[in-house]
């Protein structure tokens, strides 16, 4: 189970930089190409192997892409109306670390993984879906959808959850994240969050 995980981060991660090119008005075809030239010579095996120049990869190419505050939200669910200003911006600010460091390990697992877009996006001038096929150097062959949004003032795409086999990560993170909110509190679950001292998922 944790290899199909990691394999579905890795995709998530791919495409945060095939997102970016996106915004830049490519197509979808050309999504492919930008992969190749930009992300994919970076992962050398000096890169992959120093965490350090993973975690500066991921904040630069990546999470620019990602609207980690919206995603943050939807994990808080209904316990954000028993949160003030500050332990919400610690919370969102904690989660950005948290998803800083999950794509950092996931780029360190990258081994020749290909993916296939379909060209046909689904979805309105506020929201999509953009469906992708997976292709994993054992030949394994995953199936993952990419939710983004459309931020209303600046109209500007990002990507906010995926959908693997039929499981959204954000769904499942907000019911990991609200069983340990109703258990410890948002506060302590920030500083677990910062301490990266989270229970392990069975």
């Amino acid at each position: 189970m944790m290899k199909k995980i990691w394999a579905y981060f890795i995709g998530l991660v791919m495409f945060f930089a095939l997102s970016g090119a996106a915004m830049a008005g490519d197509g979808a075809y050309d999504l492919i190409s930008n992969v190749s030239n930009n992300l994919f010579p970076k992962l050398t095996k000096q890169t992959v192997a120093n965490p350090s120049a993973l975690k500066n990869l991921v904040k630069t190419d990546l999470m620019p892409y990602v609207d980690i505050k919206y995603a943050a939200y939807k994990v808080l669910g209904a316990n954000i109306r028993s949160t003030n200003e500050d332990q919400r911006k610690r919370f969102v600010q904690a989660f950005e670390t948290y998803i800083i460091d999950t794509y950092s390990s996931a780029l360190g697992k990258y081994d020749n993984h290909s993916l296939v877009i379909d060209p046909k996006v689904v979805g309105d001038a506020k929201s999509s879906i953009v469906n992708v096929s997976l292709k994993t150097g054992d030949g394994n062959q995953y199936q993952i959808a990419f939710k983004l949004r459309q931020n209303q003032k600046t109209g500007e795409w990002k990507v906010y959850d995926m959908v693997a086999e039929g499981i959204s990560l954000l769904s499942s993170k907000q019911a990991e994240f609200n069983d340990l909110i109703v258990k410890n509190g948002i506060d302590k679950v920030c500083q677990m969050l910062e301490e990266h001292n989270l229970p392990s998922s069975k």
